[in-house]
Formats: C-alpha cells, structure tokens, sequence
C-alpha cells in the first residue's frame, strides 16, 4: 500500500499489522544519449509497483527519494549530484522518522551504484536504532541471474536499458547507441574520471536491449526480491 494515499487514521491503524516500509531510492543523472534522465528513479518505481500487487498489505511504500550521490557522473549535463554527507544525512532521517512511528523494518530499493557507499552508512546507524534493514542494489545482489539475460551490463547498458523500455518504449532509444566498453581501473580515482570511463555516459551494449528482455528481467527479479523480504521477516519475528 501507498503511504501517500493513506490518511493520518489509516496510517494508524496499517501499523497495526504493517511493520515494514519500502523507501524507493533513485537519482536523476545522465544514462548516455539514449535513455531517460530518471532512469534510477522509473527502475525502482516499477519493481515497486509490481511488488505492491504482491505483498501490498504487508509492506507500507513510502514517497521515493529521486535525488542521490553521482561524483562520477556528475561533469555530464542532467546529473544532478547531492553530496554523499547530505545524502547520508538524508536517508538517515527519514528512516529513523518512521521507526519513531512504530515501523520496526525497512527495505531501501536503491536503484543508483553511487548511492552505495552512503546507504551502507545508514544501515548501520538503523540497525543500531534497532530496526531491521533490507538493501536492494539489484544490478549487484542479482547479477549472475541477469548475466542469464542480457550479457552487457552497466551503467545505462542492456540490463537497465532493457528494463526501462519494459515501463515505456519512449523512455529509452536503443538503436542510438552500440557496445562501450572501458578498460580504466575504477580503483583509480581522478578529477572528472566519468567524462573518461563513461565517456558517453554509458558502459555496456545498450544497443542490445529490448523491452522483452526487460519483462524477463522483471519477472526474474521479483522472485529473488520477494526471498530477500521473506529473510528479512524471518529475521524480524526471531
């Protein structure tokens, strides 16, 4: 169910029932010439939507957070970059407001790499509060299934791409692009890397991707998703 359409009684009597809220995390950046600046931000919303027609009365959605940390892509125009402290600070705050509610699980659905390192920060701090805390970064926790699917990730490749013509075929223009590839370390770190990493702002062959091999995706997905949320309960009710 979505927090946003519940009035203030509603809300009450949810928690009653509902210990679980889902944060939807995202970013508004560059994904090459191709797809949609909200690429970060449509991702998670679709997953969450199809969850809600799953599990909605057990989990609460909460309004996304569609800003996040991106220092690598943030020399690109349509990046817009909040710094990891703020971001931190941010996310931090919202989870802990709602365990001031009475909501004792959270699940943050990251859909944006940079965002990472900040959001493990938080779990943390979360936990220590005493909630329990799933993260979903689902290019990273899925990817052995995904590489079933599409076999040129990354940043605005054929996995996301594919994703987002699975929500809207105008939201993403495969045929603008092809396969880039980069060999630079990304251990190394130097001022305005992604300009050099990314260099159209993309990696992987987005070229490849269709809407189909999107649905697949989703359909695959959901099933590992729903397991992580059943471990996470079975840890909750311990």
């Amino acid at each position: 169910m979505y927090m946003m359409n519940l009035t203030a009684k509603q809300f009450t009597e949810v928690k009653k029932t509902v210990t679980t809220v889902l944060l939807p995390i995202g970013m508004m950046e560059t994904h090459g010439p191709h797809c949609s600046l909200g690429t970060d931000v449509w991702i998670p919303r679709e997953f969450v939507r199809r969850l809600d027609l799953l599990i909605g009365e057990k989990v609460m959605i909460a309004p996304e957070v569609p800003y996040g940390h991106s220092w690598g892509l943030a020399p690109f125009d349509g990046t817009i970059d909040i710094s990891a402290e703020a971001f931190s600070a941010y996310v931090y705050e919202i989870g802990k407001e709602f365990h001031r509610n009475g909501l004792k699980n959270i699940i943050l659905f990251n859909g944006h790499g940079g965002n990472i390192a900040s959001l493990t920060s938080v779990v943390e701090k979360l936990a220590d509060l005493g909630m329990n805390v799933l993260t979903i970064n689902w290019w990273v926790d899925y990817r052995e299934q995904i590489l079933e699917i599409t076999k040129g990730p990354g940043h605005g490749g054929e996995d996301e791409t594919s994703l987002i013509l699975a929500i809207d075929e105008k939201l993403a223009n495969p045929s603008l692009v092809g396969n880039h590839e980069s060999k630079l370390n990304p251990k190394i770190k130097f001022e305005k890397m992604g300009t050099v990493l990314f260099k159209d702002g993309y990696l992987g062959d987005a070229g490849s991707a269709t809407a189909e091999k999107g649905e697949k995706l989703y359909e695959m997905m959901l099933q590992l998703i729903l397991v992580d949320i059943e471990d996470l309960w079975r840890i909750a009710a311990k």
